[in-house]
């Protein structure tokens, strides 16, 4: 079976060729620059007729940002891309590329990637936190992912850090990548956000300003993996997202989950902290891993 995977982020739009092993070849990516759901669904056509030009595709499957419900293709949010709401995803693109078509939201396709043989194959119940433009995330709950009473579970960026001040304290302003490297270039004085790769080269170096953002930005994740924990009582939380390749990061964030968990005055069991193993390639091969599921 060849399939064709994407990845819809909200800059980006990433592609690979995939087998039913979720094995990766022909990877792509085509920058998301479009302002309504019709060029969207075109684009994702113009991809699909230059792969099934080369070898037939079986079917696609697409792991997409937003608030959706998998098994109809109803686009409840759509994350960054706003206009993709209220379409349905597997219709409009079925329509276009004449093939059978998955959806399954980014979050929990990349739990899907880990369930397997990745961070979470060893776990009972967990999580998956993808730290990107915001914090996005998966639940699973006895082995089977948790979508939820409305498909929004894992959406870790609305979690509030201040209750008295909700609204401005969301950790998806302060918790993903992004919000990591602004807080950097604001304390370090930067006209512009340097790269991830350019931010942890600053770390590793030990650069003062960079080392202190790391540290507190590994701080809010451990404080927000405490409240997770209270409720869902986790073997593991799994890192992923571009990010979680760097080990300084995970050796962070770990340090200050350890401290805030020895801090509560009644004793919580803390779930292992491990990055996880498919990164960038996670929304993808979990995205492959609910096409083959829902055949």
């Amino acid at each position: 079976m060849r399939l064709l995977a994407y990845d819809v982020g909200g800059s980006a739009i990433k592609h690979a060729i995939s087998d039913e092993n979720g094995n990766l070849t022909d990877k792509g990516s085509v920058p998301n620059s479009w302002d309504n759901h019709a060029d969207f669904v075109e684009a994702i056509g113009q991809v699909f007729d230059a792969a099934h030009a080369q070898e037939p595709v079986d079917g696609v499957a697409i792991s997409s940002a937003g608030e959706l419900d998998p098994y109809t293709g109803s686009m409840y949010s759509g994350g960054a891309l706003q206009y993709n709401k209220g379409t349905n995803m597997i219709e409009d693109v079925g329509a276009r590329v004449g093939v059978p078509v998955s959806l399954e939201n980014d979050g929990n396709s990349a739990l899907m990637a880990e369930m397997a043989d990745g961070a979470l194959a060893d776990a009972t119940n967990g999580m998956v936190l993808v730290l990107g433009t915001g914090v996005g995330g998966g639940v699973m709950i006895n082995r089977a992912v948790y979508y939820g009473s409305h498909f929004h579970s894992g959406n870790a960026s609305f979690l509030r850090a201040d209750l008295d001040d909700p609204d401005s304290s969301i950790l998806g302003f302060t918790g993903g990548s992004l919000g990591l490297l602004k807080e950097h270039a604001s304390l370090a004085g930067l006209p512009e956000a340097v790269s991830g790769h350019d931010f942890f080269a600053l770390v590793d170096a030990g650069d003062p300003t960079a080392v202190a953002v790391l540290e507190a930005y590994a701080h809010r994740l451990g404080s927000a993996i405490l409240n997770l924990q209270a409720i869902l009582d986790m073997d593991v939380v799994a890192i992923g997202g571009g990010i979680s390749a760097q080990a300084s990061l995970i050796d962070a964030i770990r340090r200050h989950t350890d401290v805030v968990f020895s801090k509560t005055f009644v004793p919580i069991p803390a779930p292992q902290v491990r990055a996880c193993r498919y990164r960038n390639d996670a929304n993808l091969i979990g995205a492959v891993r609910h096409f083959l599921a829902t055949r």
